[in-house]
């Protein structure tokens, strides 16, 4: 991932949004990250993970045989506390 710092990328914005329509782009102040710039389709795909991850799922809505399954899992070893 290209990193350049902030005052470079003020000068080089142009330069660096066609980059990071390929690749996320970090930009530094003071030498650490400050902000990644990244193309707006990686920017919704990470939205759409981020919604799916935290979507929460009834057991009562699941596949039948999902639940089946779930109920006659067994555990195997477990490690000792």
């Amino acid at each position: 991932m290209p990193t350049i710092n902030a005052s470079q990328f003020q000068k080089r914005v142009r330069e660096f949004s066609d980059i990071a329509r390929r690749v996320p782009v970090t930009v530094t102040r003071h030498g650490r990250p400050s902000v990644v710039l990244l193309s707006a389709e990686d920017y919704e795909r990470l939205k759409r993970i981020e919604e799916w991850a935290t979507k929460a799922v009834k057991v009562a809505n699941l596949p039948r045989a999902t639940i089946r399954a779930m109920k006659t899992a067994k555990l195997s070893h477990l490690p000792a506390d």
